[in-house]
């Protein structure tokens, strides 16, 4: 969402980074994921990964606002679903991004919180309530670094057992979340939450990705999916909101790799261009 933003002349730096755009401009959201799903995508992320009440309301807004900008998120991706090409079988997926991203300091890379276990049931709550209220297709619970905010994020998924839900991780290594948490020990929490589909990591370096998986596979005690959506390479500055520069072949070059070694649900974060997405499709289909 964020490139494709910007490939249409919007400036994500700003605290809302592309959740601005559901407030000014819609039309840019729609085209993404149209040409997402005109690509061949199966799942849509909405551009909520960044709108949360408190975000939202620390910039003015109310939260009656909220809740419709976050709603309305949904709607545009389900209208770029109907209105696209393509015949392939097509999900809207409710984003959730983590605390760390309304800290907008980088923090979903480091999972380095100032805040308790109550403190983050509420700033999830109102989110998951309106992306299921609003129709989305499952939830996509994203680039979370602290096995806190996990624990508590699966005890909410308590309360929509009716939801699929896609689960991932921000990584500071093969072998652990971004706050140094063994990997195996989120697996068990994972694993053991019914409505979780679908497990694994995203936004991290792209190397990590056959040994995390290959971490993973001997632990793994249910049939949950597998999922990657490393970036394309390049360090992200939290600062300036941009990236380096992106190996942004990345993604259909390891795409049968990553599948090799066991990841099913397969995909790119950060650089990922409509282009990329069809040949990783190529790559993997045909």
């Amino acid at each position: 969402m964020s490139l494709g933003l910007n490939n249409q002349s919007f400036d994500t730096n700003n605290p809302l980074w592309t959740a601005k755009a559901l407030i000014t401009d819609p039309d840019k959201v729609y085209q993404v994921h149209r040409d997402f799903f005109d690509a061949g995508s199966n799942v849509t992320t909405t551009d909520s990964y960044q709108a949360s009440t408190a975000g939202f309301i620390k910039q003015g807004y109310t939260k009656d606002q909220a809740e419709h900008y976050i709603k309305k998120a949904v709607s545009l991706a389900q209208k770029a679903s109907f209105d696209s090409q393509g015949d392939q079988a097509k999900w809207v997926a409710g984003n959730i991004g983590p605390y760390g991203a309304f800290l907008a300091n980088g923090a979903e890379y480091t999972g380095d919180y100032d805040v308790n276990a109550d403190e983050l049931r509420d700033f999830h709550r109102d989110r998951l309530d309106w992306l299921v209220e609003a129709g989305s297709d499952l939830l996509a619970i994203q680039t979370v670094p602290n096995f806190t905010e996990i624990k508590v994020l699966c005890d909410l998924l308590n309360d929509y057992p009716d939801i699929d839900v896609l689960f991932t991780c921000s990584l500071k290594d093969s072998q652990h979340i971004s706050d140094g948490t063994d990997l195996r020990e989120v697996q068990k929490v994972l694993e053991a939450q019914p409505n979780v589909v679908a497990y694994g990591f995203n936004c991290f370096k792209p190397e990590l990705t056959e040994d995390a998986l290959d971490y993973l596979r001997p632990t793994a005690k249910t049939d949950k999916a597998l999922a990657v959506a490393p970036n394309a390479g390049a360090d992200y500055d939290p600062i300036t909101k941009t990236w380096g520069e992106p190996n942004e072949t990345i993604f259909s070059e390891k795409a049968t790799s990553w599948r090799d070694h066991g990841a099913s649900w397969i995909s790119g974060c950060c650089e990922m261009i409509p282009a990329e997405l069809k040949k990783v499709r190529t790559a993997l289909f045909e």
